[in-house]
């Protein structure tokens, strides 16, 4: 069975890929009103993707800003606490930072080289690293994939050895310093400090706590796709990894095709998707599919997205358990920024969420950090004794927002309100509507 981080054979795109601009005006969700009556319309088509940093299809070790600077299959991607990114650059063997008007540096390990030394961030060395994740106190930990460790780098820029050893590529429950692991790829640490990793090569999730290294779950060097308790579950080849408030732990179940859940006291399911099915079916928990997911990351919300790699899709999986697709196309590959559908990815494998609440990630084939603005949804609450209509929708903080109004489906646009540019993660309007049975439809733009 193929990795999922194992690198695809490219399939030909040209060196320069066509782009769309971005439209300073974007339609979200119209709904239709009456006060006796409401009804959500079908959700349009609505993301936008731009590029932060890289050049598309060119791979490089190049720092600078935008497209300036170069990348080479660039992995998981984090968000720091002042909002920056971090970036496993994997065959760079580089941890970069992304700051979020897209100027890149190394902040650890030496473009281009390999190695395993640990040191200052100038001196040590990485070996294909695959994921990162912070703890509360800044540490980043880092998945060191070819060389099977987990390093740590201090806010200092201190490079340590956490666990495993390098170059021993096996498994081994024991010690942190003596432990083993086989290309280790997602990592998480929960807010107790227990660290999680997906220990990919050895099909099973393993933690770090107290100095020792554990299987958490999954049937180590076993692959299969069995739900069950701790080491009676099975897993194929597991990817990324993203806790929710409650302590569960999600996992792209990479070769199996499917997003799975982690109670804490070890219980495995399979959350989204159904075992060695893939494909791209948006809709229930239980009929979606996926192929190769790769990363995953929680919005404030509660919603999960994922990196859907092979299918080159950006995916959501709501609260109420619908899987949908937020930006690309399933199964077109390419590299166009453009709003209302027009981006395309190629391979596409982390995923962060920006403090102003926009999705970026890693574009990896197309060696790009790109920004999604998601498509957001409407919800509406109508006041029967004032005859108000009030509509709220989650926001991108600095984006511009404008809500508007129409009788019927020939009449004009009109503003409702003047135009606010969010400073939080939500807004919303208030009609008065001075006719109890007049019927409106509302919509919300992003003008800026």
């Amino acid at each position: 069975m193929k990795n999922p981080h194992s690198r695809l054979r490219r399939s030909g795109l040209p060196a320069t890929a066509a782009r769309l601009p971005v439209g300073r005006i974007r339609i979200a969700q119209i709904i239709f009103c009456a006060l006796v009556f409401l009804r959500l319309s079908p959700l349009y088509a609505q993301d936008s993707v731009t590029t932060l940093a890289g050049q598309p299809l060119v791979s490089g070790a190049t720092n600078g800003s935008g497209t300036n600077a170069v990348f080479n299959d660039p992995a998981a991607i984090v968000t720091a606490a002042d909002g920056n990114f971090f970036l496993a650059d994997s065959r760079n063997h580089a941890i970069r930072k992304v700051t979020t008007n897209g100027v890149v540096t190394t902040f650890a390990g030496q473009l281009g080289t390999a190695g395993a030394a640990d040191g200052n961030s100038g001196t040590a060395r990485f070996n294909l690293p695959g994921g990162l994740a912070f703890d509360g106190n800044g540490n980043l930990f880092v998945s060191d994939t070819g060389n099977h460790t987990i390093r740590k780098i201090t806010s200092a820029g201190g490079v340590t050895t956490v666990a495993g050893v390098a170059g021993s590529d096996a498994f081994l429950d024991g010690a942190a310093g003596s432990a083993l692991f086989s290309s280790p790829l997602g990592i998480a640490v929960g807010t107790n400090g227990n660290i999680f990793v997906a220990d990919s090569g050895n099909h099973c999730i393993r933690k770090i706590s107290g100095g020792a290294v554990s299987t958490f779950a999954g049937q180590p060097q076993v692959w299969g796709s069995a739900d069950g308790y701790g080491t009676n579950a099975q897993f194929n080849s597991p990817c990324g990894l993203a806790l929710d408030a409650l302590g569960n732990l999600f996992v792209c179940d990479g070769n199996n095709q499917t997003i799975r859940k982690i109670t804490p006291n070890g219980n495995v399911m399979t959350f989204a998707g159904a075992a060695e099915q893939d494909g791209s079916n948006d809709g229930n928990l239980t009929t979606a599919r996926f192929h190769s997911p790769a990363e995953l990351v929680f919005d404030r919300s509660g919603n999960l997205f994922v990196a859907d790699s092979l299918n080159q899709i950006i995916r959501k999986i709501s609260t109420n358990g619908i899987v949908s697709t937020v930006s690309g196309a399933a199964e077109i590959s390419g590299a166009i920024d453009g709003a209302n559908g027009a981006g395309r990815f190629y391979n596409p494998y982390g995923v962060a969420i920006g403090l102003n609440g926009d999705l970026f990630m890693t574009d990896t084939y197309n060696e790009l950090v790109r920004e999604v603005l998601v498509p957001f949804q409407l919800s509406l609450q109508i006041s029967g004794a004032t005859q108000a209509v009030t509509i709220s929708w989650n926001t991108s903080v600095g984006k511009t927002y404008q809500a508007q109004f129409k009788e019927d489906l020939t009449s004009a646009w009109k503003n409702l309100g003047s135009s606010v540019k969010a400073v939080n993660l939500n807004l919303s309007a208030t009609d008065t509507v001075t006719n109890g049975s007049q019927q409106r439809l509302y919509r919300v733009l992003v003008t800026q």
